[in-house]
């Protein structure tokens, strides 16, 4: 009988930790970069929640390696959804001492996105100057 009661008592403790989710639920989303359709050799993307369309969660980033970008890769957060405004630094690649991305391609390029609810692919293309 205290077995039963100990097995219970756990499986009951082990069904409250899995349903128990520290922080808001984050999303993947992955897609590439272009300017002028070429990939973009390096940069960053930040995905900043839209505070006017009451989006008040974390912020978002990636690294772009060769064009593409993942927020499930090392050093990247993903969105939690909805009305976000997206920020894109792209570089030539080409590392010097105190640039490690290479010399900027363009720093200002901004897009607004509604993310879903769930991993996402989002491409961009950034219009050349």
């Amino acid at each position: 009988m205290r077995r039963l009661s100990a097995a219970i008592g756990l499986m009951l403790v082990l069904v409250l930790f899995a349903g128990c989710q520290k922080g808001p639920r984050f999303y993947h989303v992955k897609g590439t970069v272009s300017s002028k359709g070429q990939p973009i050799p390096a940069g960053v993307i930040f995905f900043d929640p839209d505070a006017t369309k009451n989006n008040d969660g974390p912020q978002g980033y990636a690294f772009i390696k060769d064009g593409a970008y993942d927020t499930s890769a090392k050093g990247g957060q993903g969105v939690i959804g909805g009305p976000y405004l997206v920020k894109i630094h792209g570089f030539d690649g080409k590392p010097g001492r105190e640039l490690p991305m290479g010399q900027p391609l363009f720093t200002d390029f901004q897009q607004q996105v509604e993310f879903p609810l769930e991993d996402t692919t989002q491409d961009f293309a950034v219009p050349g100057k």
